[in-house]
């Protein structure tokens, strides 16, 4: 088990060699942790981190389920070939797989991520629940993912009796979350991919104004309650929250060479003690302390 913080990063993590009573279950899991990585001014292109022991890649003894809430990465898997992954999405390792990934250093990212294996998790492999071919998946940022991964945390803090018991039913349950929220992105992503890239357009060059999100919608020629539907469909955010999530990105970046306060303006906060409270319960860490 290992819980470190540096100041470049915050890790959190606790791996498992499972006993046969846990095994037993068909499910175990061997390891849960949580990292935020920072995003970097001027740096140079190319991976922060990667986790990659050699140019071949590493390779688990488990399946993993890595779950990124913010901020921008590449990842690698048996197709050797490197895609983009960013918020939202989910990449699935697979056991005695090569794999890498890494974040950007212009954006950082925060990740989540739980191994697990047994009898169930072969059987999800055998059946295509879930597929070596098809190893990202994208699903969006949703607080009930979020919720699930947490608890995984917290349960590997207190070690309460049958811990890994209690951590694989939350896998479980995390797991399909995860594949509810793909099926309905999927089922969603044709018909709604005009407004909502027409929306995160203008977000993205406006990030720092106040949005009337009705005037948007009006603009994107949908009602105000279809467009925030549909945006929370194909974002897993409410309009204002994703919004928010783009504020304090930028935040994070500026926060490597200027003061709290002209951070905030810059980002669309006029009351510096309220961004800094924000930024704290949103990030987990205060302002100050980021870089």
């Amino acid at each position: 088990m290992a819980n470190n913080m540096d100041s470049l990063a915050i890790r959190e993590q606790f791996d498992y060699i499972p006993a046969a009573r846990e095994r037993t279950w068909g499910l175990y899991v061997a390891g849960v942790g949580r990292r935020v990585e920072p995003a970097r001014l001027n740096a140079r292109p190319g991976p922060i981190t990667s986790v990659g022991s050699s140019g071949k890649g590493r390779v688990l003894r488990d399946y993993a389920l890595v779950y990124v809430t913010d901020g921008q990465g590449r990842f690698k898997g048996h197709d050797t070939n490197w895609r983009r992954v960013g918020a939202g999405d989910v990449f699935v390792l697979f056991p005695g797989i090569p794999h890498d990934y890494f974040a950007l250093p212009g954006t950082g990212w925060t990740e989540r991520w739980v191994c697990l294996n047994g009898e169930l998790a072969n059987q999800w492999c055998m059946h295509d629940v879930l597929c070596v071919d098809w190893p990202v998946l994208h699903v969006g940022v949703h607080d009930e993912i979020v919720e699930g991964f947490d608890r995984l945390l917290e349960i590997a803090r207190s070690c309460p009796p049958f811990a890994n018991q209690i951590q694989a039913g939350v896998t479980m349950e995390t797991l399909a979350l995860i594949l509810k929220f793909y099926q309905n992105r999927t089922k969603h992503s044709k018909q709604t991919a005009p407004v909502i890239e027409s929306a995160l357009s203008y977000l993205g060059k406006h990030w720092a104004r106040e949005v009337d999100f009705e005037a948007l919608a009006a603009k994107l020629g949908v009602g105000h309650r279809h467009f925030r539907r549909l945006f929370q469909e194909a974002t897993g955010l409410a309009p204002h929250q994703y919004l928010l999530n783009l504020r304090l990105n930028h935040a994070k970046r500026l926060l490597a060479t200027l003061p709290v306060a002209e951070v905030a303006a810059q980002v669309g906060f006029s009351d510096p003690l309220y961004f800094s409270r924000l930024f704290k319960r949103k990030v987990g860490v205060a302002p100050t302390r980021w870089h």
